[in-house]
């Protein structure tokens, strides 16, 4: 197995949040949306991490408009980009005259949240931000955002949760050249600071297997293939 300095150094400290986080945390932007006065017109979910939060707030607001677009890092096949940029732009759609709030799920440093204001400014009448969880010292600070994190953690969300942990899976195998689920769960918790259920790592493994990246030897040792 990988040397414990090694392993602690390569994965973050993490939090996990449940779909009730998520909904409490939303409840907390509904209620400071109305205690402000603001009343969005439209919902802008920026794709992916936004999606699933907008679709709750939207349904505590009550509203029936919502649009996306995707930002990322990456563009076609040329690999990563060092700034965000737009992956697919927002529809052909009217919002010049429109109140809009952009939810997203969480600000880092906070360049994603920049390019989002910097596209959208110019297109709509009005605009806030919000996002479920920032960290302090983001040089990007939402309108709204019920969670600021003053030591920085890796957010394991509900629906990032998968993608998530099959990349830290990949580099559990990488490091001790293969392990077993009790091995990764234990080496990810330990890591991480963060509780890690088994079916989570049995369906990464599962998705890897299919994917052909792994195989399971003896002992039920799982490696990189």
């Amino acid at each position: 197995m990988g040397d414990s300095n090694i392993l602690k150094n390569t994965f973050p400290r993490a939090i996990r949040l449940s779909w009730e986080d998520v909904e409490a945390m939303v409840w907390d932007i509904f209620l400071s949306l109305k205690s402000s006065g603001y009343n969005p017109d439209v919902i802008i979910g920026v794709a992916r991490g936004g999606l699933a939060p907008a679709r709750i707030l939207v349904d505590y607001l009550q509203k029936k408009y919502i649009c996306t677009f995707q930002m990322g890092h990456w563009v076609g096949e040329e690999g990563l980009l060092e700034k965000p940029t737009i992956v697919f732009p927002l529809p052909e759609v009217d919002l010049s005259a429109k109140k809009v709030l952009v939810v997203d799920d969480i600000s880092d440093e906070g360049g994603t949240m920049e390019e989002v204001a910097r596209y959208l400014t110019p297109r709509v009448g009005d605009i806030r931000t919000s996002v479920l969880v920032s960290k302090a010292d983001s040089r990007f600070m939402a309108d709204y955002c019920p969670k600021i994190m003053q030591d920085w953690r890796w957010v394991l969300f509900p629906w990032s949760r998968h993608e998530d942990l099959l990349s830290f899976t990949e580099k559990v195998l990488q490091i001790t050249g293969g392990a077993t689920i009790e091995e990764i769960i234990r080496i990810l918790e330990e890591a991480m600071s963060v509780e890690i259920v088994t079916s989570e790592i049995e369906k990464v493994l599962l998705d890897m297997q299919q994917g052909g990246e792994i195989a399971q030897g003896t002992g039920n040792v799982w490696t990189l293939i």
